[in-house]
């Protein structure tokens, strides 16, 4: 568990629940850190001190009263109170937030901490693998996390609107300053308000952090923006759920709409994201005000708690939007630059390498990855265990499966066959855990298209059938089709029918007649049969 901070010294040791500790850490020590998840990535520092290497986000937008009184609720609702008064060496402190690399954040999913107290259990080490600090921390799916939120109340989610809101990066490398320039082309009429609304509520945030919180003054420059920064909201909203829409289709009709608007939309996720966050940086700062005035916090915590909930709530489905989009458009780029026909694509100025256009769909992708704290993944190249061809499987042919393969299925075989038609085509089969696909090999390779896909699920009766001389037969029998495929001879011998042999075996353990299809008849009944035998 790593903070955000680049080139921090320090990183947090997950240990596997193995009943073993690493012999470098002393048995009797306590933890000196503990951390309490707000939400995930978000946690609560408790030290005696700050450690070195983290990049801590101190309680801002809110008074010195109303700071004290959360970290006294954080420390008696996480125990640590009780800790300190009982004279255990624990933290007492609340130094301020953290946000958790989302790659600790990833290997939490798969590693099981050990735990001790209702806590999980970890270290600190430094950039050279020593353990520096033993460390606690209560996980936000925990019970004792639960308790916390609820003595909380909506300053939790505040308080985790405020690292989002700290952790914004404002460096802009090249690519994304090449789509601030596709943006402005294609938007002008609409580049000076989004420009104008991204440098007010940024220099509000700037303002409020400077002096601590969201004064009257700082707020009073951004007041009157909110029809504006909602008409910009929905403007690249719409457009960008338009795009969703037209690229929800099959695979040629996907390629066909990148290669005619790529360049819009490159233009209409760069503008999302920035009327985006203006609006989310206004949402922010707004909570930060209200929560500000103490003399009607009773009836302004019923408000907050609806504000923080409905922002989150529009935030993630915008993130989420945006995110889809860009993944399917560097998707689609990425199969494009390795098929034969298309090595370019319009842009305003010129026509750019795909490889551009690549790059571009690239680096707003991790933009959106680092704003939402999540690991960036892509399809691993694809490595099928068990492989059905005469020679090796052609290098292009995974190159551009990996692209057109839905979702992040891993590819468990794939096999060169025949289409047994009047004029026979050769095509490839291919099977995931949850599907298997069929397509001529000059659809996949010049197009980069799967013209057939079936679920495992609807696979009722697979046939393997070997030939004299002739390469096999394989008959796969779904809830709709009858298909027929054969190989070729050099699949009628040697390695080549064991590997179709297995290919058979691999589909036929998939086979299944469900109960709903299965049916009955009286003549096949025990008593007909018993009754047969009497009357012979």
């Amino acid at each position: 568990m790593a903070p955000e901070a680049e080139g921090s010294e320090n990183e947090l040791s997950t240990p596997v629940d193995d009943g073993t500790l690493d012999a470098t850490v002393p048995p009797d020590d306590e933890p000196t850190i503990s951390l309490v998840e707000i939400e995930p990535g978000v946690a609560v520092l408790f030290a005696d001190q700050p450690p070195d290497g983290f990049d801590l986000i101190p309680f801002e937008m809110m008074s010195a009263q109303a700071s004290q009184g959360l970290t006294d609720k954080l420390a008696m609702a996480s125990g640590i109170g009780n800790l300190a008064a009982q004279g255990a060496q624990g933290a007492t402190t609340v130094q301020g937030l953290v946000r958790l690399a989302p790659e600790t954040l990833q290997a939490l999913k798969t590693a099981q901490p050990m735990t001790s107290g209702g806590w999980n259990l970890g270290a600190l080490v430094t950039s050279n693998g020593k353990i520096s600090n033993l460390v606690r921390w209560a996980p936000v799916t925990g019970a004792q996390t639960a308790s916390i939120l609820t003595a909380l109340g909506p300053a939790a989610a505040l308080l985790a609107l405020q690292v989002q809101l700290a952790s914004i990066s404002r460096r802009i490398d090249e690519n994304v300053q090449l789509t601030r320039d596709v943006l402005r082309a294609l938007h002008e009429d609409q580049w000076a308000t989004l420009l104008g609304l991204h440098e007010t509520t940024m220099r509000a945030v700037r303002e409020s952090q400077a002096v601590g919180s969201v004064n009257d003054h700082v707020f009073a420059s951004i007041a009157s923006r909110d029809a504006d920064l909602r008409k910009q909201r929905l403007l690249f909203t719409s457009l960008v759920r338009g795009h969703i829409t037209a690229l929800d289709t099959d695979g040629q009709s996907r390629r066909a709409y990148i290669q005619q608007n790529v360049e819009q939309v490159v233009a209409d996720a760069h503008g999302m994201l920035m009327a985006e966050w203006s609006w989310y940086r206004y949402q922010v700062l707004r909570a930060g005000h209200i929560n500000r005035d103490e003399a009607n916090a009773a009836e302004n915590e019923r408000l907050l708690a609806e504000l923080v909930a409905e922002t989150q709530r529009e935030h993630s489905r915008a993130m989420d939007d945006v995110g889809d989009l860009l993944a399917g458009l560097e998707r689609q780029c990425r199969l494009m630059a390795e098929l034969p026909a298309e090595r370019s694509l319009p842009f305003t100025t010129k026509r750019q390498n795909i490889r551009d256009a690549v790059g571009m769909a690239e680096a707003l992708a991790e933009r959106v990855a680092a704003l939402r704290n999540r690991v960036r993944t892509q399809p691993a190249p694809l490595d099928p265990p068990l492989t059905v061809f005469a020679e090796a499987v052609p290098d292009e042919v995974l190159r551009i499966l990996r692209w057109v393969v839905p979702g992040e299925e891993p590819l468990l075989a794939i096999a060169d066959v025949n289409l047994d038609r009047l004029v026979g085509e050769d095509a490839y089969l291919g099977v995931t855990p949850a599907r298997l696909f069929i397509s001529t090999q000059s659809s996949v390779r010049k197009q980069g298209t799967i013209e057939r896909e079936f679920p495992l699920a609807d696979v009722r009766y697979v046939r393997f059938r070997e030939r004299d001389k002739r390469g096999p037969v394989l008959d796969v029998i779904t809830t709709d089709e009858n298909i027929r495929l054969t190989f070729d001879d050099w699949a009628g011998k040697g390695q080549g029918l064991d590997d179709a042999r297995r290919l058979a075996n691999l589909l036929a353990a998939a086979m299944d007649l469900p109960e709903t299809e299965r049916r009955t008849d009286p003549l096949l009944g025990s008593d007909s049969s018993t009754e047969r035998a009497i009357t012979r």
